[in-house]
């Protein structure tokens, strides 16, 4: 029987079973998701002549950091493309998983985001921050004031929504909406809120992300039906 000739595509993983190696940690990650994160420009896997993707330990591990940061620090994918500019992988780090640990910088409260630094990069004008703020999309708007990682993610996403013609005012919906889920959310966690034992606080916490996250899914599955039922698409 012949002898299998090693070579340097043996020491990468396709798609599926980068997928499957972090399964157990991320039970929901789909080959869907890595595509898109691919697409949003946070990972980079090699790719063969065929353009099959090959995942290394690097991207295995980058990979898994990302979804940790989603999981359980709720940051948009343009805040996190920005924290792993500097990330470095180093062969002794394990695959990130929950807890990781693996980015001291990450375990620490999310950094703030200068305003101006934003408004150079989406090209949006000062004026147009202060009409979001007018409307309690974001709480600075100010010369020198420093953003939260969602204000940031607000205005860098209706930078893009601005091109189509939607203005500052049609947000509004987004916000009203949110205020209900949070009452929604709050109803249902309240009893459990009230228990003051770690053990539950833990559990909670677990639940609202699940929840969060379902709700994310339906707004999606709702908005493509309509727009299916108005023949817009």
């Amino acid at each position: 029987m012949a002898r299998k000739i090693a070579t340097a595509e043996d020491d990468f993983l396709s798609i599926g079973q980068a997928v499957a190696s972090l399964k157990e940690t991320f039970p929901d990650l789909s080959i869907s998701k890595v595509r898109y994160l691919e697409d949003e420009g946070l990972i980079a896997p090699k790719r063969t002549k065929g353009r099959y993707r090959l995942f290394s330990k690097e991207d295995i591990s980058r990979l898994g950091e990302i979804l940790r940061l989603q999981e359980e620090q709720f940051l948009p994918l343009t805040v996190i493309k920005d924290r792993l500019e500097d990330w470095e992988y180093k062969p002794s780090q394990r695959i990130a998983g929950k807890n990781s640990g693996l980015d001291k910088k990450t375990e620490a409260s999310a950094p703030k985001i200068a305003l101006a630094s934003l408004l150079k990069k989406t090209g949006l004008t000062a004026d147009t921050v202060k009409v979001l703020k007018s409307f309690k999309l974001v709480g600075a708007s100010e010369d020198g004031a420093e953003l939260s990682p969602e204000e940031a993610e607000i205005i860098t996403v209706f930078s893009k929504l601005n091109k189509f013609g939607i203005e500052a005012k049609h947000l509004r919906m987004y916000e009203n909406l949110a205020q209900r889920e949070i009452l929604l959310f709050q109803q249902i966690l309240t009893p459990q809120i009230k228990r003051k034992s770690s053990k539950t606080k833990k559990k909670t916490t677990g639940e609202l992300k699940e929840m969060v996250a379902l709700a994310e899914r339906m707004r999606t599955v709702v908005l493509v039906h309509a727009l299916k039922k108005a023949n817009l698409i």
